[in-house]
């Protein structure tokens, strides 16, 4: 019995090698692709009966419940590979394939390359033509109170399968329509789903997130946590949104450094900068983790030339930075701001030098261009030549308080003004008035310090950088603390002859009275450079307006 059964088996394998032997260089028998028969065909026979004979539907209908749809197949159809089909048909199958081959026919299909994404463009589009979208759940902040939309069911077209059937379809080369099913998009909640989607949401209220890079800084509030939700939890795909937001006024290239002197001025200077990318995932992680501030974090590239490679002046460090606001000045302040600015542009200090911040401006006054704006004078708010140069001096004092350099002269104002504490405490101001108040530091760096300052006239912002060599040190300034305030007197209202009757000018504005003290400690190691202590006197400030009495 066994004899039998091993001469059966051999003459099988003797059979089929023979078989074999016979086709070599064609396609072996029994092979079919989309109907065509290609079998004891060489692969150029082959190449040539199947481009003759497989015909793609010129058009294709897809019925959603009696509802036919017509589509072109050029539309979606970019290539019938007939090379790599043949050579498929031609490879086909192991050993005990071809030997399955003698007994069963194959139909392969052909190798046809379709843009998904024009089919999935056309499926949508009828999907939405005869089915109900759903209306998914989301939650809202009115009036400080959690709204939920519970949703909506829908129907669509199951676009998965009508995908797979539509490949197939075409491949195959015969069928003129296909019948596309569909099906339920669940996205209702139920009561219980309802509450808890409320009860997350409701925790997120007056939840805010601070995202931190230099001195820029981004809120996340809580109508942006609560948009990011779904009943499922944080949708990441929401975060990033808004993360590529923030990532388009962060990311940058590379900056290479620029340094050009004329007559000991820096007429051209762009630092090095390196190139900045947001690390968006990590930030969508510390998001969700809701922590009340964020770093953000971020991939640095280096540029090709550093500051250290165009200049013999040392500077090739950011030694400190100064910033302020001024929001609300009047047209002619701005102004005034900007041409102030623009005379500290490239200064170079050479070491041991003191600086003096009125001998550095230069003239104020309507011959040198300024114009008229609200100046500080004899214990009154008038308008002078220059008025918003103090904005200049503040801002440079808060850099060279950043860059641990010694301060040898400086004044607070009469009273607290409200540009100065615009994002920052009292205390941090410094005035000027030449010839009787100046503001002076020393460069005690042991090298030259480039003053850079850069003005942002759409936000109204002032921005000085120092820069020098790093010799070690460490600047620390101590948050302002307000030890004593005054109450100032009651508005004054005076009669003006100028003005009209009915009408009231204001002057003055009314401003608290303090004594303020911040502390500022310059390190070096061990070693104490600066332990100074800066105490301000404000003014109470009286409001004042004018009243007019002319008929």
């Amino acid at each position: 019995m066994l004899k039998r059964v091993l001469l059966v088996i051999a003459a099988i394998f003797l059979i089929f090698g023979i078989i074999n032997f016979a086709f070599i260089g064609k396609i072996f028998p029994n092979i079919y692709v989309a109907g065509v028969y290609l079998g004891n065909k060489s692969k150029t026979e082959a190449l040539s009966v199947f481009q003759k004979n497989f015909k793609v539907p010129e058009k294709f209908v897809i019925n959603v419940n009696g509802v036919k749809n017509e589509v072109l197949s050029s539309e979606i159809i970019t290539k019938i590979d007939y090379e790599s089909t043949i050579d498929r048909a031609y490879n086909y199958g192991d050993l005990n394939t071809k030997l399955n081959l003698i007994f069963k026919p194959i139909n392969l299909y052909p190798i046809i390359f379709i843009n998904e994404d024009k089919l999935l463009e056309i499926l949508l589009i009828i999907s939405g033509t005869t089915g109900t979208k759903p209306i998914y759940p989301n939650v809202k902040k009115v009036n400080g109170l959690v709204v939920v939309n519970t949703g909506k069911d829908g129907v669509e077209i199951d676009i998965h399968k009508a995908r797979l059937d539509i490949g197939m379809m075409l491949a195959s080369g015969n069928l003129k329509e296909i019948q596309v099913d569909f099906k339920e998009i669940k996205a209702s909640l139920s009561g219980f789903e309802i509450e808890k989607y409320k009860s997350t949401t409701e925790k997120l209220i007056g939840k805010n997130i601070e995202l931190k890079l230099d001195y820029d800084t981004f809120i996340i509030n809580d109508e942006d946590l609560i948009s990011f939700l779904t009943p499922n939890g944080f949708s990441d795909d929401l975060i990033r949104t808004k993360i590529l937001d923030i990532s388009r006024k962060i990311n940058r290239s590379p900056q290479d450094s620029v340094f050009i002197v004329e007559n000991g001025i820096v007429i051209e200077f762009t630092t090095s900068k390196d190139g900045i990318t947001v690390n968006e995932t990590l930030l969508l992680n510390q998001i969700k983790e809701l922590p009340d501030t964020i770093n953000i974090p971020v991939v640095k590239i280096s540029p090709k030339i550093k500051n250290e490679d165009v200049n013999n002046f040392g500077i090739n460090t950011l030694l400190g930075k100064g910033f302020s606001n001024f929001k609300g000045s009047i047209p002619n302040r701005i102004y005034n701001v900007n041409l102030a600015q623009s005379k500290f542009k490239g200064i170079l200090i050479p070491p041991d030098e003191t600086a003096s911040f009125n001998e550095i401006l230069g003239d104020v006054s309507a011959f040198t261009g300024y114009k008229s704006a609200y100046v500080i004078k004899d214990g009154k708010t008038v308008l002078g030549d220059g008025g918003g140069v103090c904005q200049v001096s503040t801002t440079l004092f808060r850099a060279v308080l950043s860059a641990g350099l010694p301060i040898i002269e400086r004044r607070a104002h009469a009273y607290r003004v409200g540009y100065y504490e615009q994002g920052f405490g009292p205390g941090l101001d410094a005035t000027v008035y030449s010839p009787t108040t100046d503001f002076k530091f020393k460069n005690d760096t042991g090298a030259h310090i480039l003053i850079q300052p850069s003005i942002d006239l759409n936000n109204l912002s002032l921005t000085f950088e120092i820069y020098g060599t790093n010799d070690g040190r460490v600047a620390t300034t101590s948050k302002p603390i307000i030890t004593s305030s005054s109450a100032p007197a009651e508005d004054l209202y005076q009669d003006d002859p100028t003005l009209k009757v009915g009408v009231i000018k204001q002057i003055e504005h009314r401003a608290y009275g303090a004594k303020v003290i911040f502390d500022y400690k310059v390190t070096r190691g061990e070693e104490i450079l600066i332990d100074q202590k800066f105490v301000s006197n404000y003014r109470p400030w009286q409001a004042v307006y004018l009243r007019g009495t002319a008929l």
